[in-house]
């Protein structure tokens, strides 16, 4: 059988470009695996659920190696478990056969290369954050006026006539913020009679 594993690094980013590579291949929907999750670590609910299901003569394909991982000793675990099931690794991007000698070597050479980018991406958003707190800027998610949202949730659980837009527009509070806090403290929205 063919697989297609794809991976984002978080729910904002989009896997469509993966998934149309897994359609050109014409590999199966059911055999698609997509995970939204950092590349930190192979303890991916898709991944972990693939790997149980691949057996020998198997192969899976990506679009680039970053996409399986960015752990250089994850990387290399995975290989070995593909190479003691019988299964190939293929991936698009950078034309690796992991059946020679010549596709071993390139793996681990660009299974090195993906732990480095990580590693890159996360001191440079390091120092940036720095920087920021050295120039005085916040960092992280604005503060929410809490008397903004008293009154949106007020408004939200007590006033029917008003709808969520206006509310929002009203106290300056975000939609999200203020469903997020309607949850929280179990206040359900008013009805109209």
């Amino acid at each position: 059988m063919r697989f297609f594993y794809a991976r984002c690094s978080t729910k904002d980013q989009n896997e469509a470009r993966q998934v149309a590579c897994a359609k050109e291949l014409g590999i199966e929907d059911s055999c698609v695996f997509i995970d939204k999750a950092s590349g930190k670590n192979a303890d991916r609910p898709a991944l972990q659920d693939m790997l149980s299901r691949l057996r020998e003569g198997d192969e899976v394909y990506i679009t680039e190696l970053s996409r399986l991982g960015r752990n250089t000793r994850d990387l290399l675990d995975l290989m070995d478990e593909f190479e003691r099931t019988g299964v190939q690794l293929v991936s698009k991007k950078e034309a690796i056969d992991t059946t020679t000698p010549a596709g071993k070597l390139v793996f681990n050479i660009f299974a090195s290369v993906a732990e480095f980018q990580r590693q890159i991406i996360l001191e440079n958003a390091a120092e940036g954050r720095a920087a920021a707190r050295e120039q005085g800027k916040p960092i992280g998610r604005p503060k929410v006026d809490q008397d903004a949202l008293g009154l949106a949730l007020h408004m939200f659980q007590f006033d029917p006539d008003k709808s969520v837009s206006e509310i929002c527009s009203k106290t300056g509070i975000g939609r999200s913020t203020l469903y997020r806090a309607a949850e929280a403290q179990g206040v359900s929205r008013a009805s109209k009679n």
